[in-house]
């Protein structure tokens, strides 16, 4: 279920995290109903009434973990198919659009990407706290895609919103390095090829210039697999975190239409239990 926790104005004022009184958790079920403080959770929403109330909504908070080239876009969009009432949480694309639109969140995020610094975590958990209001106000539910990526950065979260269901696509190394080293592209025009699905006419040559194919650092097969390292290394704990309370399912494959249908029986038969659950 999602659970929102609302953090005074005084701790919101100290800092997002470190809350000085008890929180207090609000439970989002089915014929029940949801209130929570828009100000208090979002910058952006100053204007919005202190005592919304949310739509009468079974809700959910749904992780999806997955390596990079690993399929984990595909499946999301496939989710967002045939589970409507998932709204997409790419933490990625949200920040650049803070940064683009010189929200007040955007241009704090913007300090520290001008420096190189990874943006720090509360700005990110702020950032998916306003989309978990705006969702949950509609009557939706959130797909986390690219936040959290670490045991600390979920432990953080879970202070401000319950993650109660995750997946976790397990795709083998081997596979994912053969799928990203086969793309070359075209530097000038960005046309992109793929020796596996999507090859050029002639093996090392643009299809309309004809013009010498460069693959980039990063799809070469050495960095790929440091990439794939680094991501497992960081991603461990957290696969581990989430075992031990009891929400994840790991899906393994190589091929996204084959885990797929896998992933779709799991998540209808979790959200199928938790509806019967609350009748």
């Amino acid at each position: 279920m999602i659970r929102l926790i609302r953090p005074t104005a005084r701790d919101i004022g100290a800092s997002f995290l470190n809350r000085r009184g008890v929180p207090t958790t609000v439970l989002c079920r089915s014929l029940a109903t949801l209130e929570y403080n828009a100000h208090e959770l979002h910058d952006d929403d100053s204007h919005h009434s202190h005592n919304n109330t949310a739509h009468q909504h079974c809700a959910h908070s749904l992780l999806i973990l997955g390596k990079p080239g690993g399929g984990k876009g595909t499946i999301s969009g496939k989710i967002l198919a045939d589970f409507p009432q998932f709204r997409h949480v790419s933490t990625g694309d949200e920040l650049r659009q803070h940064v683009r639109n010189q929200t007040p969140l955007g241009l704090e995020a913007k300090k520290f990407m001008d420096e190189g610094c990874l943006v720090p975590d509360n700005i990110m958990i702020r950032m998916v706290m306003g989309d978990a209001v705006e969702a949950i106000k509609n009557g939706q539910s959130l797909l986390l895609d690219g936040f959290p990526r670490t045991m600390e950065q979920a432990v953080a979260l879970d202070k401000s919103l319950d993650v109660d269901m995750v997946i976790n696509l397990c795709i083998p190394n081997e596979t994912i390095i053969e799928r990203i080293s086969d793309r070359w592209i075209h530097p000038a025009s960005g046309r992109v090829y793929n020796y596996a699905y999507k090859p050029p006419k002639v093996v090392g040559k643009d299809d309309e210039t004809g013009e010498t194919l460069v693959q980039r650092e990063d799809d070469k097969p050495e960095s790929v697999l440091k990439r794939l390292q680094k991501y497992e290394q960081a991603t461990a704990p957290l696969v581990k975190y989430y075992e031990e309370k009891g929400v994840i399912q790991t899906f393994r494959g190589t091929m996204s239409d084959v885990i797929y249908p896998e992933v779709k029986k799991w998540l209808d038969n979790q959200l199928a239990e938790d509806a019967a659950a609350t009748v």
